[in-house]
């Protein structure tokens, strides 16, 4: 093989590597967006929690940002929370 195809493998590999680079970090982008939005909304909601619902500050952290949670990710409905 000659010095000048092995070159121009080198030269072919190198492109698709970057090619390939280029679209995982492009598909991420969208990926973050929404990992930003969701993060933004749990700790709203746990501020929203802990500053707006006296009948739940003997919950726990944990507790807390379980509820955070399903309400970020849409389980709950009811605009009033109960208790038992």
């Amino acid at each position: 093989m000659s010095n000048h195809k092995n070159q121009n493998i080198i030269k072919y590999c190198f492109i698709s590597s970057t090619a390939g680079i280029l679209f995982i970090a492009a598909s991420l982008v969208p990926l973050s967006k929404n990992a930003i939005y969701w993060n933004r909304c749990l700790k709203q909601t746990v501020i929203w929690i802990e500053g707006n619902e006296m009948n739940l500050k003997d919950w726990g952290k944990e507790a807390i940002e379980s509820l955070a949670v399903a309400v970020c990710n849409g389980a709950v409905y009811e605009p009033n929370l109960k208790s038992n």
